[in-house]
């Protein structure tokens, strides 16, 4: 009875670090995409979001 609990909940948690590692990697593959630094305020020269342009 406790093995059943014990493998349901680490079937569960890898569930999770499936979806939260796909999520990542979705992230990633976006920002190497479009070469973006969303949310920075950074100032650098070239960067599209930068409102030092």
């Amino acid at each position: 009875m406790a093995s059943a609990g014990i493998l349901s909940t680490a079937a569960v948690g890898g569930i999770l670090l499936a979806v939260v590692a796909l999520i990542i990697r979705s992230m990633w593959k976006k920002k190497k995409r479009t070469g973006s630094c969303v949310g920075c305020s950074c100032g650098c020269s070239g960067c599209p979001h930068s409102s030092e342009q």
